[in-house]
């Protein structure tokens, strides 16, 4: 299983058409390389695939917003 997950704390700016979705960056978390329905299915993607060092970032629905402050 993925052993590379999304930084919490660095928002990703995703395409509206992956919220809810879970999506797999390239190691320089700079391109989404695969994306899926659940982490089982996108890891059998990324193996199919055969994709290197992914990093795995589950997207929030498009209509989910987070407010908070620091």
């Amino acid at each position: 299983m993925p052993t590379r997950i999304a930084d919490p704390t660095r928002p990703s700016v995703v395409p509206v058409e992956f919220g809810g979705k879970w999506v797999a960056w390239n190691a320089e978390h700079t391109r989404i390389v695969a994306h899926a329905e659940t982490l089982q299915q996108l890891w059998l993607v990324v193996q199919e695939k055969q994709i290197d060092d992914p990093v795995f970032e589950k997207v929030p629905r498009a209509n989910v917003r987070f407010v908070g402050t620091r």
